[in-house]
């Protein structure tokens, strides 16, 4: 096994042209510019948490699948009307007076 990981496939010449252009709009050349690109890549914070949830994506696939299943078998009638209103709401609306 190679010492620095397995090796990635090379640039496609139009892909490395753009980085070439990159690395000379900033100064630097493409194998400097590529590194300090991984290099900053791998500590940014949001990529280490996204590095941290794929290990949770399939865990939490299983809770909703499973709320799902719950979900689809209950009965809908069991909850209880957040805001009942009354026929004096109702008047209130058809008058304008609702806050």
């Amino acid at each position: 096994m190679d010492q620095n990981g397995p090796q990635v496939p090379p640039f496609a010449p139009e892909e490395y042209a753009r980085v070439e252009e990159a690395a000379h709009l900033v100064g630097k050349s493409p194998e400097v510019f590529v590194r300090d690109a991984a290099l900053a890549a791998a500590d940014d914070p949001f990529l280490k948490a996204l590095g941290k949830t794929r290990d949770r994506v399939p865990q939490l696939a299983e809770v909703f699948a499973t709320q799902d299943t719950d979900a689809a078998g209950a009965d809908t009638a069991a909850w209880p009307d957040p805001a009942p209103m009354g026929s004096r709401d109702l008047h209130e609306i058809q008058h304008g007076h609702a806050a």
